[in-house]
């Protein structure tokens, strides 16, 4: 996870308007809709707290995925030099490196950055993106997931990247749309992060975004998060009512199960849900996109 630093954020960066309708309220930060489509969180903090640098998504989030995320780059990306910006606590580099990549991390967070660089022997720089120190032109993949929420400019962060990509290098990352779509899906999730989560785009929004970042799609693959929502109030009540008091039971077999098996069923099901259900779900409301993109090529 790439921790966020606090901004002050009160318009869409892509149209830079203000005015958009709220649309959703959570954590006392309001979220506005722009005409683009794009939901923005309206927050005026000035300095990091320790809120902001609390990881968001439990290990299940990186860990259940990072195999299917892994094969997807190889199939799509060139081999070679990789780097994941915000690389948390490794999940995907280490897929990466069973496939033969050459892996780097960046993580801004101190401990993580630490304990992946002494346990795993993984290089990690801990810094953020915008002021990096690594050598431009040196990768051939740099990979992120779910950042573009969290950057407070995210086409200086996208810019960034690709100075840092060699020629023939791509990006390749998965990013949320969450924006352009009813706030019903918004009560049925429950909570959508606002706060760390400065923007949901749309799929507008998110092409402008691209297109001002000097960057062309060449791989996309949409996984549409209905079933997954929809999914998530059920798994909850059946691991809570249902699988917990199994598993309680079990114990009086000796088979003791470990303390996180409900929470590990929970993962399993809700990743079975966004990639494998969402691959052939139909195009209707929220939907997470696997993309890689090239730096667009300029006429001399």
């Amino acid at each position: 996870m790439y921790p966020v630093r606090a901004v002050h954020t009160d318009k869409c960066f892509i149209c830079e308007d203000g005015a958009g309708p709220v649309v959703w309220r959570e954590n006392g930060v309001e979220a506005r809709r722009c005409r683009c489509g794009m939901v923005y969180a309206v927050t005026h903090r000035e300095v990091i707290t320790d809120d902001l640098m609390k990881e968001h998504h439990t290990d299940d989030f990186y860990s259940y995925p990072a195999t299917f995320k892994a094969n997807w780059m190889a199939k799509h990306c060139p081999k070679g030099k990789l780097l994941e910006v915000g690389s948390g606590n490794s999940f995907f580099l280490r897929e990466a490196r069973r496939l033969g990549y050459k892996i780097e991390g960046l993580e801004p967070d101190r401990e993580r950055a630490a304990q992946v660089s002494g346990e795993l022997g993984i290089p990690v720089s801990q810094e953020f993106i915008e002021a990096t120190r690594l050598p431009s032109g040196h990768y051939d993949v740099i990979y992120h997931c779910d950042l573009l929420v969290h950057f407070p400019d995210p086409i200086l962060a996208l810019k960034k990247m690709t100075s840092l990509l060699s020629p023939g290098g791509v990006l390749c990352f998965e990013v949320g749309l969450l924006g352009g779509i009813s706030p019903l899906w918004y009560r049925m999730t429950g909570e959508i992060g606002l706060g760390p989560h400065l923007w949901l785009y749309s799929a507008h929004a998110f092409d402008a975004l691209l297109s001002r970042s000097g960057l062309q799609v060449i791989h996309l693959q949409h996984f549409g998060l209905a079933a997954e929502v929809i999914g998530s109030r059920v798994n909850r009540v059946l691991v809570r009512r249902v699988l917990g008091p199994l598993l309680n039971a079990m114990q009086w077999t000796g088979l003791t199960p470990p303390p996180q098996s409900t929470t590990a069923v929970y993962g399993w099901l809700q990743n079975f849900l966004r990639y494998h259900v969402g691959r052939f779900a139909p195009r209707v409301g929220p939907a997470t996109l696997l993309v890689v993109a090239r730096p667009i090529k300029h006429a001399p």
